[in-house]
């Protein structure tokens, strides 16, 4: 799991990313955006465009912009790790 935030044009949430892959990510969250909303995933200091693709209760999908690399994958798992960011990780 990763910490993040996913920011739309009307407002920010903070988000739990349970899923990442190069094309997507599934996150968790309250009061998700709509599928179609187009949002900046800010996971660790890495920031990536993406467009919800469903949403469903308390869960979305989105899809990037772009294809991620692996080292930006990398990058976040290292930065955004559930453990580091509540300081379980020691």
């Amino acid at each position: 799991m990763l910490a993040g935030s996913a920011l739309a044009v009307t407002r920010s949430r903070s988000v739990i990313i349970s899923d990442l892959s190069l094309e997507g990510a599934g996150i968790g969250g309250r009061d998700l955006p709509a599928p179609g909303d187009d949002v900046l995933m800010v996971v660790g200091s890495v920031d990536e465009m993406a467009r919800v693709v469903w949403r469903a209760a308390d869960k979305c999908g989105v899809s990037f912009d772009k294809p991620l690399e692996e080292k930006v994958i990398a990058q976040m798992k290292r930065e955004a790790g559930w453990a580091s960011v509540t300081g379980w990780a020691r």
